[in-house]
């Protein structure tokens, strides 16, 4: 069994609880709901740009706010979240510290994840949740020649006081509350140098990451027991190298006890190389934990239709099945927190972390594999978003989906829908998996998440049966067809 290690954003629980959130009930409630589930890990996020505790290092999260900054309707979560944090602070409660006793309690790992370079809300230079020493270094910026997207409004790690703004951030996180290892994010929100100096950013942020290590090697002293450095990174080893976050090298200089290879936002990604991390770091003793996100979408946002698309019960077991078939020590679930209705209920919520992991519980129950992409690269790497794929008549397409073990007696079927077709007959595609000719069967309906136009289902053949990556060809007859959607469902 892989446990589930779970993060907690630094504004779901404030903005979601409002005026309760100061409640003590509502505070114990809040850890007690995780008791006897497979959450073994809770990683509890402090901070974005300003924090949601009282700091001397950076501000909280209402210091340096208008009332004309926050007058928009659209802003009522902010002002949620910011009311909250303040009357805990009134009321002299520190939340972190409270959950972390509670979690001890029920024998759940507490940890701290600090985000090192969250850029939610970029593109509004005023926006509450930018901290002054953002604002006033916008000459700090990672990308100064273009501006298109958050992620070139990222801070510059090859500036010194940047990265000692965050080493002080991080510092109060050890100064201030007593976990058994903190987390450090670099995954909000991925790129953290100029473009092409990303090998002299890895120089950076291998002497970043040592400080951290020697820094938990100090207040072991204080604390009395070990305090572990853990890091989320991008989905694959070289990703990673080649983006200046070195995870296998922090592994193997004793940096880290854990890595947590990670999509960004777009889409989780079920196709994360398990087993070449834990090949690279053998020997360290060093963690894999691969990261579900809570997205799923076959290519990137906005050219997805669908703009809310979310994984189910069903696509978590898909991806957690193969993760753990590739060796994964656990599960680490991202932006998977309660009373998220627009994703799922209490019953789904419940589902997820009781089963999700749990190699019995999920057990001869429906799983669906769904062929998605890495959304965060390299600069300059091309993306390997597949779909859209336009088929050319005739002329086989194949495509690679990891299910992991499979058990006898499963039903299997292949999933597929095309940009605008309705009507597919018997003989417009002919599919085979692992060179086995499958059957068509029509038209076939699940629930989300699913594409826009209609999915058609084949079934596999037995013979066809086998474990680890399915390959799956097309030959289509049609004149035009655009594969929009694939996966494989198993039953």
């Amino acid at each position: 069994m892989a446990g589930i290690w779970l993060n907690e954003d630094n504004s779901h629980y404030f903005f979601k609880r409002g005026a309760n959130a100061a409640d003590p009930d509502k505070i114990r409630d809040f850890i007690m709901q995780y008791r006897g589930t497979n959450v073994e890990r809770m990683l509890l996020n402090g901070n974005a740009q300003k924090t949601s505790y009282v700091t001397k290092a950076g501000e909280i999260i209402y210091d340096n706010v208008t009332d004309d900054m926050i007058a928009s309707e659209r802003l009522q979560s902010f002002k949620n979240w910011s009311n909250a944090v303040r009357l805990l602070v009134e009321r002299g409660i520190d939340v972190y510290a409270e959950w972390i006793k509670l979690l001890r309690e029920i024998n759940i790992s507490p940890w701290m994840s600090m985000r090192m370079n969250d850029v939610h809300n970029a593109d509004n230079t005023d926006d509450p949740m930018h901290s002054m020493f953002y604002k006033q270094h916008l000459d700090y910026r990672r990308a100064m020649h273009r501006d298109e997207k958050w992620e070139d409004r990222q801070l510059n790690y090859l500036i010194e006081d940047v990265r000692e703004y965050h080493f002080g951030i991080l510092r109060e996180y050890f100064e201030k509350y007593d976990f058994d290892g903190i987390e450090l994010d670099w995954m909000r929100f991925g790129n953290h140098f100029p473009v092409g100096y990303e090998d002299e950013g890895r120089t950076v942020l291998d002497g970043f990451m040592k400080s951290a290590r020697e820094l938990a090697d100090e207040y072991e002293k204080v604390r009395g027991h070990r305090i572990e450095i853990g890091a989320r990174v991008p989905v694959s080893p070289e990703y990673a190298y080649d983006m200046g976050m070195d995870g296998v090298g922090w592994a193997l200089a004793g940096y880290v006890a854990n890595l947590v290879p990670s999509p960004f936002w777009h889409t989780s990604q079920a196709d994360i190389p398990v087993e070449r991390w834990k090949r690279q770091v053998a020997g360290t003793g060093c963690l894999i934990a691969p990261c579900l996100e809570i997205c799923l979408r076959q290519y990137a946002f906005p050219k997805c239709k669908n703009e809310f698309q979310f994984n189910s019960i069903e696509t978590i077991r898909g991806a957690a099945h193969s993760f753990i078939d590739r060796g994964a020590d656990a599960i680490y679930t991202f932006n998977y927190m309660d009373m998220q209705r627009y994703a799922y209920d209490d019953e789904g919520y419940k589902k997820i972390i009781t089963e999700t992991g749990d190699v019995e519980s999920m057990k001869g129950k429906r799983r669906r594999h769904v062929l998605t992409f890495s959304d965060r690269r390299p600069e300059g790497v091309v993306s390997d978003e597949i779909l859209p794929f336009e088929l050319k008549k005739n002329i086989f397409a194949g495509f690679r989906i990891h299910t992991g073990n499979m058990l006898k007696n499963e039903t299997r079927l292949v999933l597929m829908s095309f940009k605008d077709v309705y009507d597919l007959g018997e003989n417009d595609i002919k599919v085979f998996i692992n060179g086995e000719r499958c059957e068509f069967i029509g038209a076939y309906y699940t629930e989300n998440p699913r594409p826009i136009d209609t999915l058609y289902a084949w079934i596999v053949p037995k013979e066809a049966h086998k474990n680890g990556y399915q390959v799956i060809e097309l030959d289509s007859g049609l004149d035009e067809a655009v594969l929009d959607w694939i996966e494989m469902l198993v039953d």
